[in-house]
């Protein structure tokens, strides 16, 4: 007979703007999640995954009996994917289990765990991840009600504290990097490059302090006409990107491309026809970075990633320490509530395999019955239905309730009794959910 009093654990692995700089990120990343997922599925004792993976951290949220055994396991198979060093990248990655597993996935939803606190872009960003798994079939029933209670506990966290409000996120911290460099950017030619959620961020913040019209180029011309009609902007053809960069100011690359847009041979031929004698400033938060790094060796060229963003990120921090620290008591007291919650889950074989049982057999007898009865109408056939369903209801309530609390306390015994009560024939509770 299998036990039904197994402790299914939740594992973290993570690397990331925490623990490591651009290139050590880009060396782990993903290129095909859905085949990443069926991977890591496949690895021995995985019942539950979910990758999520953004511009400045790549994690892997999984459902394990076995949580250190898988959880040394997984850090070794998320290290040996860097294709710069094993060493450094297990040196990088963080662990998390079970409690602090959660607690790191609330903090996340929350803002706390952002480069820049409170930004709003990482919510969409999980829920991606979510429907992604989902899409994948790696999903079950912790991870499930894991993410969905995240998401919601983060969205009141974000209300009730307002550690969102006026927030800047990656994108605008992009901006403001800028706006720090050049001093000012009303009078400048700049580019942004991706008209997706990351780049209208930008386009955004830029709106707010440019006087020139801002450049749009994005591979689906129509989402750059859009977006430049929206903001006053000028939509340039992809394939016409390289005739701007002759003159512009800034470039700030946020597209979600999976290859190098901006080469070193593609900027040096554009700054070979510049007449003027000013810097190019291009700043890349692409996710992959979009622009090849041998380009910051061209005269007159500067170049900026993600990892030069942290001097704004410390300062965002220093104003919304008030609100981080009423967030961080909030966490404390959602992560009861769902530790109990996963407690309850742990039973939830037993339960459903008990009122299957339990259902299968009313179903019987009441075919019977009604046989028995003769002929009997939809109406009252309906009422016996109704009555025989409550009665099993109301009989099954307070069992159902006392394995509950059983798990919440983490009594064993009271469960393990149950299984020997219930399982007359043997067969054990219900199946390993990844079988």
């Amino acid at each position: 007979m299998q036990s039904s009093t197994k402790t299914d654990h939740i594992i973290n692995i993570r690397i990331t703007h925490k623990t490591a700089r651009v290139p050590l990120l880009e060396s782990i990343v993903f290129k095909d999640k859905a085949q990443a997922l069926a991977e890591l599925q496949t690895m021995e004792n995985v019942v539950e995954c979910l990758i999520l993976q953004t511009c400045n951290r790549i994690e892997l949220y999984i459902v394990s009996e076995k949580g250190e055994e898988t959880l040394k396991d997984t850090k070794q198979h998320l290290a040996q994917r860097s294709t710069l060093s094993y060493e450094e990248a297990f040196k990088a990655i963080e662990t998390a289990l079970d409690h602090e597993a959660y607690k790191h996935l609330i903090r996340i939803t929350s803002g706390l765990e952002s480069m820049v606190i409170g930004e709003e872009q990482v919510l969409n960003q999980v829920w991606d991840a979510y429907l992604e798994a989902e899409k994948a079939k790696t999903l079950g029933p912790i991870l499930k009600h894991l993410f969905n209670r995240a998401m919601t506990v983060g969205r009141r966290i974000r209300d009730a504290t307002g550690i969102s409000k006026g927030a800047v996120s990656v994108g605008s911290a992009s901006v403001e990097l800028a706006a720090n460099l050049l001093d000012k950017l009303d009078d400048k030619k700049i580019l942004v490059m991706g008209a997706g959620e990351t780049g209208t961020i930008v386009a955004k913040a830029l709106a707010r302090r440019c006087l020139s019209p801002i450049l749009f180029a994005n591979r689906t011309y129509s989402r750059a006409v859009t977006l430049a009609e929206t903001l006053g902007g000028e939509a340039v053809r992809f394939d016409k990107f390289q005739e701007v960069l002759v003159n512009a100011d800034v470039v700030i690359c946020a597209t979600s491309a999976p290859h190098l847009l901006l080469t070193k041979e593609i900027v040096s031929h554009s700054m070979s026809k510049r007449t003027s004698q000013n810097s190019l400033i291009i700043i890349d938060i692409s996710n992959p970075l979009n622009v090849e790094k041998s380009v910051q060796e061209l005269s007159n060229v500067n170049l900026y990633t993600i990892d030069d963003l942290h001097l704004i990120a410390e300062k965002n921090l220093a104003e919304r320490q008030k609100c981080v620290e009423t967030a961080c008591n909030m966490i404390d007291t959602e992560l009861v509530i769902i530790d109990d919650d996963l407690k309850k889950l742990s039973v939830r074989l037993i339960i459903s395999s008990l009122l299957s049982d339990a259902e299968q057999i009313r179903q019987t007898e009441l075919a019977k019955a009604i046989s028995k009865l003769g002929d009997v109408d939809d109406k009252k056939r309906k009422v016996i239905d109704d009555l025989t369903s409550v009665l099993l209801k109301q009989t099954f309530l307070p069992v159902i309730e006392n394995l509950r609390i059983a798990a919440i306390k983490d009594d064993k015994e009271t469960i393990n009794i149950a299984i020997k009560l219930f399982d007359k024939e043997g067969n054990g509770f219900g199946k390993d959910a990844k079988e």
